[in-house]
């Protein structure tokens, strides 16, 4: 029989992840049909261009005048630009600081925090993978058909394997959630940066947010935006979507038990 305590934290952890990342992805494919979501085009009219400062010349422009918000978006296209997507996110939110009315800026400091949360996501559901292979494909028993079943067993080395991804699948999936929550909060301030008059304009930044919301498990706040969203969009290709998800939302909303 499995450690009673392991078969806790991995069934738990499961649901985690099914619950938190798994609404919406079957009608949104993981986001990709969200304008704004795709993930992979973070850099993007954000002065991508070779002649623009390393991070070097950067950091030292911050050391010569740390109130110039120039130094903190130069910073952060440079490491970008360099691949270091989450390094980049501290000088870009310094900037948006500086500069709270930019809204390009603010749009890609929440692309930043999405991208972090789909890699950290990622990676929890590789975790639980090994997990469930750890375990003879079950989840919570060791199979007796994996060479690891056959070699160790229910034995020690067993949990402490188990012990070990889970606690890895644990930070995982919190740090996702936090990234997520980071860009439910700064697609707020954009939503605030936007003029109502313009709104109509970009129906699709309420995608976004309902998304990062989401993912972050903040039901409310998704709703929410998916209800501005079909305001300003009512005709959308994506509005039966959109109706679906609240449906979902609202049913896991239900389902939760009461505080208190």
């Amino acid at each position: 029989m499995f450690f009673p305590r392991l078969r806790r934290q991995a069934k738990w952890m499961f649901v985690f992840l099914a619950v938190i990342f798994g609404l919406g992805y079957v009608i949104f494919n993981v986001g990709g049909t969200i304008p704004g979501t795709g993930l992979g085009d973070i850099l993007q009219s954000f002065g991508q261009g070779s002649s623009s400062p390393s991070v070097s010349d950067a950091r030292n422009k911050i050391e010569d005048h740390p109130n110039d918000p120039a130094g903190y978006q130069e910073l952060a296209t440079a490491l970008q630009r360099d691949g270091k997507s989450d390094e980049a996110i501290e000088p870009l939110s310094r900037y948006v600081q500086l500069k709270k009315s930019d809204r390009a800026a603010l749009s890609q400091l929440a692309g930043l925090y999405l991208t972090k949360g789909r890699r950290l996501q990622d990676e929890a559901i590789a975790i639980q993978n090994q997990l469930i292979q750890l375990t003879g494909g079950g989840l919570f028993t060791p199979g007796q058909s994996s060479k690891f079943g056959q070699q160790f067993g229910e034995g020690q080395v067993t949990q402490i394997e188990a012990n070990r991804l889970n606690q890895q699948l644990s930070e995982k999936s919190v740090a996702a959630q936090e990234a997520y929550r980071n860009a439910t909060r700064v697609y707020g301030d954009l939503v605030k940066a936007i003029p109502d008059a313009q709104e109509a304009q970009q129906p699709s930044l309420f995608l976004q947010q309902a998304f990062a919301a989401q993912s972050a498990g903040d039901y409310n706040a998704a709703i929410k935006a998916y209800q501005r969203f079909l305001v300003l969009s009512p005709d959308s290709p994506n509005a039966a979507g959109v109706k679906a998800q609240i449906a979902q939302l609202r049913a896991a909303l239900k389902a939760q038990p009461s505080q208190g």
